[in-house]
């Protein structure tokens, strides 16, 4: 069974600031909020997340989880036990006492949540003058401590016009990636106006041509599994800055989502849980859960079922069940319609058995991050298959290796 590769822990619902888009409806409180998982808990569940999910990328965030005194504690624990913890912040409180703390601890970076070019209306959105300001001084204050940055840009229509503006300042500012999230209207979320399905479109075409323009930077669209059948690319296929492993929405196949009480869910923005860690261990609950179990085993139904884009897209779920009130449902932020001719997409072919794995080489990919991990070894031995190739070797991963990941070049 597939094992996640990503996972996103809500640590506290405390927040610094009251953004009116917030999905978990954080609070503004000085003390701790009710019933969240304490330190000993926490430590638990750490373990648990790596013997699930070894090597995975674990974004601890909030409310915001520079308000944990034990953040670092959990940081270190994660880092200590093969995982890679991110943070993720509004960095309004990320100084660089905090940054190096965090650094020390073993954080790999931090994803700080940028939404304007100017202070107007970051500002306005997040609820405090001078957010816009403080995020820019913790994303300055995470690159000084040799932390990894990841500008967070949520769109809507005040601020959709300035994503070239958004990415040129991510430039500046030396983030390694820029992610652009398509709202899902939960929480607070349900308040804001969304982007048409139109309009949703259109931008999401213009962020697939903007990569061409800032390529020392990464551009990824988040919610908006649209972007393969924009590009034309089937499950498998890749083309220049986009892998053929970015596929449909992550919810519950490679993803999942811990909240500050411990309820289980696919990912933040589907509200239901489907266990809580208090009450069921982690692994039974990705096994056996049963919004996992339907993700991971049935097909989305209406037109995103019908659709020749069904496995390769499929349509964002958290939106499905937001709008339809169906975890399964057609998403209507698509406004694709196949030809007439169409079929839907078959399920992709499971890599025929016989492809083998020498030391060597199984050395090297046990070394990369569990993120990444299942998708390099899934695209080696499909090529391996169609190479006519047997034994993968460190020969064979250097030659066919994606461009951006580290390989050791093989012994001369």
């Amino acid at each position: 069974m597939a094992t996640p590769t990503l996972i996103s822990w809500n640590l506290t619902r405390r927040c610094n600031l009251a953004c009116g888009h917030c999905y978990l409806d954080a609070v503004q409180r000085k003390s701790e909020c009710a019933d969240e998982l304490n330190a000993t808990e926490a430590a638990r569940v750490v373990h648990e997340i790596a013997a699930l999910a070894p090597g995975a990328m674990v974004v601890l965030t909030g409310g915001e989880p520079l308000l944990r005194a034990d953040l670092p504690a959990i940081v270190e624990r994660a880092a200590r036990a093969g995982l890679m913890p991110v943070v993720g912040s509004n960095g309004v409180l990320l100084d660089a006492r905090q940054a190096e703390r965090l650094r020390d601890a073993g954080a790999v970076g931090v994803g700080i949540s940028l939404d304007s070019a100017g202070p107007d209306f970051h500002d306005r959105l997040r609820g405090q003058t001078g957010a816009w300001q403080g995020a820019l001084a913790g994303m300055g204050a995470a690159r000084a401590a040799g932390l990894g940055v990841l500008m967070q840009t949520t769109l809507f229509e005040e601020n959709r016009h300035e994503l070239d503006a958004l990415a040129r300042l991510a430039g500046e500012i030396g983030a390694m990636a820029l992610n652009f999230f398509f709202l899902v209207c939960t929480g607070r979320g349900v308040t804001q106006t969304d982007l048409s399905a139109t309009t949703y479109a259109r931008v999401l075409g213009e962020i697939l041509a903007l990569q061409d323009a800032h390529l020392q930077l990464m551009l990824r669209a988040r919610c908006a599994p649209y972007a393969r059948r924009m590009l034309g690319l089937h499950a498998g296929e890749g083309a220049g800055n986009f892998a053929a492993w970015s596929s449909a929405c992550l919810a519950g196949r490679s993803y999942l989502r811990i909240g500050p009480q411990g309820d289980v869910t696919p990912c933040p923005y589907i509200p239901r849980p489907s266990g809580n860690v208090r009450a069921a261990a982690l692994r039974a609950i990705w096994d056996d859960g049963d919004d996992f179990v339907r993700l991971r085993g049935q097909m989305p139904q209406g037109k995103c079922g019908r659709c020749d884009y069904r496995v390769s897209c499929g349509g964002c779920r958290a939106r499905a069940l937001a709008t339809t009130g169906e975890l399964l449902g057609e998403d209507a932020k698509c406004d694709y319609a196949p030809a007439v001719n169409a079929v839907p997409e078959p399920l992709p072919s499971p890599v025929a058995a016989g492809v083998a794995w020498d030391g060597a080489a199984r050395q090297m990919l046990a070394r990369l991050p569990g993120f990444v991990r299942e998708r390099v070894r899934a695209s080696l031995e499909q090529k391996a298959l169609a190479a006519g190739v047997q034994t993968i070797t460190l020969a064979f991963m250097h030659a066919h290796r994606p461009a951006s990941l580290p390989f050791a070049r093989p012994p001369r």
